[in-house]
C-alpha cells in the first residue's frame, strides 16, 4: 500500500506497537495522526508496517517534535501546557476541534520538560 501523509501538517501522533497492544503486529502496525487547520483533526491510519511507522517517527523527530513514549507532539502546535506532577507529567492543549473543545493530550513529565524549554526557546 502506497500512502502520503503531509508531514508539515502533522501536530501530534500516536505510535501503536506490539508492545502496547498485543493485536497489532509488525505489519499491521497503527498510527494515530492529529492535524492542523481551522480545527483540529483525527485520522486513525491502520496497517501501518513497522519500517513505516518507524520512519515517519524518526522524520518527525528531526523536525523537532518532542516523545512521551509513542507520543509525538509538535511543540509549536501547544497552545497551553499545564504540570500536574513532575513524575506524572502533564496536559498540553494542541488546538481546538470541530465541537469547539480543546483537543488535549497528556505527556510524561520529561517530555513536559522538553516542551517547556523548546517553547521557551521561541
Amino acid at each position: 500500500m502506497e500512502r502520503f501523509i503531509n508531514i508539515d501538517r502533522v501536530v501530534a501522533v500516536q505510535m501503536t506497537t506490539p508492545e502496547n497492544n498485543p493485536l497489532v503486529t509488525d505489519a499491521s502496525r497503527i498510527m494515530d495522526v492529529w492535524f492542523d487547520g481551522p480545527a483540529i483533526r483525527k485520522q486513525l491510519f491502520k496497517k501501518v508496517s513497522r519500517t513505516e511507522q518507524e520512519q515517519f517517527a524518526a522524520n518527525l523527530l528531526k523536525r523537532g517534535f518532542v516523545q512521551s513514549g509513542n507520543l509525538l507532539i509538535n511543540p509549536r502546535a501547544v497552545l497551553f501546557a499545564e504540570m500536574e506532577n513532575h513524575l506524572l507529567g502533564g496536559v498540553i492543549t494542541i488546538g481546538f476541534g470541530d465541537n469547539n473543545r480543546p483537543v488535549e493530550l497528556k505527556v510524561k513529565g520529561q517530555a513536559f520538560s522538553d516542551l517547556a524549554a523548546k517553547l521557551a526557546e521561541g
